[in-house]
């Protein structure tokens, strides 16, 4: 068995654990010039939070990560801040360790010029206006992507998601979790389309985020094209990604361009150890990701009860057998998911997408998660549930929107 898929095998469950993990990305934007906090003044946020976590990581001696038990602090290409929270059972938990850390974040940024502002996209300005933070990481993968598609540098330093993370109990339930995951990635896009504004002007693309990523890269982006084979599973994505290309790797001591040798070319040479795999498996940007768990990349960035309503979602529909089997019938063509794409980004909430209404096929997944969640987490859903009713958006309910003088956002 190649050691790839015996990570993958190795990182099975063996039942339907109900946890979540969860990913948060963050805009830091000065409330004048709508520019992104840049990396000499987010170190300083970073250094302020030191006391708050057990563990301090350093690249080149500059603060670019900060972990505890619970939770872990990154920062994006942009200096777009990153909070991930350990993968739990409770929701109630898991927003209490968010809304710990997001506090005390808050709390630095009322001395200062710059806020929090939820968008999947940069709102204010325009990627190319934006100062990359001074990581080897990042310049390799600015430089591999300005050659690889038309958007590379726009999904670095422009953009802002949720991630959640699901587990699977073996090889059967990952190909099943990962095909309805795939299939309901539209659906999940388009009800947390979290986009008003981007790069100073009004957004028309109700699947903005989505489009950044097939434009980035297609050797890394968008659907494995085996996902409805027969015999699709470990071994299939195992054989996918030994073909992508690395773009880096890290020698031990520092980050090293590989350029356009394959993840298989490299690890013939410098081998399968976890912490590799690790690596090899966080450079490719699949719509749905398959590391030691499912990790469902649809989500804007969007405020907290947002998040946690999506969370409700995804943990009451993926861990229920009955329902996954039922959103496996909607489809087993990747032509359908591409056309379900196109049609809610030409029709919005009028979409017929897998032969069902747009409201019609959210409200049933709404109905759908309530049956596979605990009592008490039912109401998290209700964000959601309004936001379908009333055929909305997150950037049409909320007063998160970044007040700053530019007249292009205000035309």
């Amino acid at each position: 068995m190649h050691p790839l898929t015996k990570y993958f095998y190795d990182s099975k469950k063996d039942h339907q654990t109900g946890c979540i993990g969860l990913e948060v990305e963050h805009f830091i934007i000065h409330k004048d010039t709508g520019l992104p906090m840049p990396y000499h003044e987010i170190s300083k946020l970073m250094n302020y939070l030191v006391p708050y976590f057990s563990k301090k990581i350093y690249e080149e001696k500059n603060l670019i990560a900060l972990e505890s038990e619970q939770a872990l602090i990154t920062l994006e290409p942009g200096c777009q801040l990153e909070i991930s929270i350990t993968c739990l059972h409770d929701l109630d938990m898991i927003q209490n360790i968010y809304q710990k850390y997001m506090d005390l974040i808050q709390d630095y940024l009322k001395k200062s010029d710059y806020r929090i502002v939820y968008s999947g996209g940069l709102p204010t300005v325009a990627a190319n206006q934006v100062q990359r933070i001074d990581k080897k990481r990042y310049e390799f993968m600015e430089q591999y992507f300005l050659k690889s598609g038309t958007r590379g540098l726009e999904m670095m330093k422009a953009t802002a998601a949720v991630h959640v993370s699901i587990d699977y109990a073996d090889e059967k339930d990952f190909v099943k979790k990962y095909r309805m995951a795939n299939i309901l990635h539209p659906i999940f896009a388009f009800l947390c389309s979290n986009t008003k504004n981007y790069a100073g002007k009004e957004n028309h693309d109700i699947l903005l985020r989505d489009d950044i990523w097939q434009h980035t890269d297609p050797s890394r982006c968008g659907i494995i094209p085996s996902l409805f084979e027969e015999n699709f599973g470990f071994q299939s994505y195992t054989d996918w990604i030994l073909k992508v290309p690395l773009i880096l790797m890290y020698d031990g001591n520092e980050f090293v361009s590989v350029k356009d040798q394959t993840l298989e070319e490299v690890a013939q040479k410098e081998g399968w150890s976890r912490s590799y795999i690790s690596h090899y498996l966080s450079m490719s940007f699949l719509d749905i990701r398959l590391k030691q768990f499912i990790e469902i990349r649809s989500a804007d960035a969007m405020p907290i009860e947002y998040t946690i309503a999506y969370c409700a979602l995804i943990k009451g529909l993926f861990y229920d057998l009955e329902t996954v089997e039922k959103y496996l019938r909607l489809t087993n063509s990747i032509n359908d998911i591409k056309q379900t794409k196109e049609s809610i980004r030409k029709n919005g909430w009028d979409s017929e997408v897998y032969q069902n209404n747009i409201q019609d096929l959210c409200f049933e997944l709404i109905q759908d998660a309530k049956k596979g969640l605990p009592l008490q987490e039912v109401q998290d859903l209700e964000p959601l549930i309004k936001l379908i009713e009333n055929r909305s958006h997150i950037y049409k309910e909320t007063n998160y929107e970044l007040r700053i003088e530019n007249e292009e956002l205000h035309r």
